[in-house]
C-alpha cells in the first residue's frame, strides 16, 4: 500500500465516522425537542415563611422569665440557622 491508499482509507473513515455522529446527534436533539413538547416543566415554586401561630400556656403556674428566656433562645437559634 502506498500513501495514497492510505489517506484515501483515512479520509473515508473520518468521513464516515463524522457523518455518523452529526447524524446521532441531530437525531437526539429532535427527539429532546419532541419530548420537551410533550412534558412539561413544572412551574417554579415560590417559598414563602410559614404562618407563625402565638401559643397561649395551658396552665398559669408558668413562669413569665422562663418563657422569655426559652423565646429569647429560640429567636436566637433561629437567627443562628437561617443565617
Amino acid at each position: 500500500m502506498d500513501i495514497t491508499e492510505l489517506l484515501l482509507k483515512a479520509m473515508t473513515l473520518l468521513g464516515l465516522g463524522m457523518t455518523f455522529v452529526f447524524m446521532f446527534l441531530g437525531l437526539l436533539m429532535i427527539a429532546i425537542k419532541l419530548l420537551a413538547m410533550f412534558v412539561h416543566a413544572d412551574q417554579p415554586t415560590v417559598a414563602t415563611k410559614p404562618v407563625q401561630k402565638a401559643i397561649k400556656p395551658q396552665s398559669s403556674d408558668i413562669d413569665p422569665k422562663v418563657v422569655a428566656a426559652i423565646s429569647s433562645a429560640v429567636m436566637q437559634y433561629r437567627k443562628r440557622t437561617t443565617a
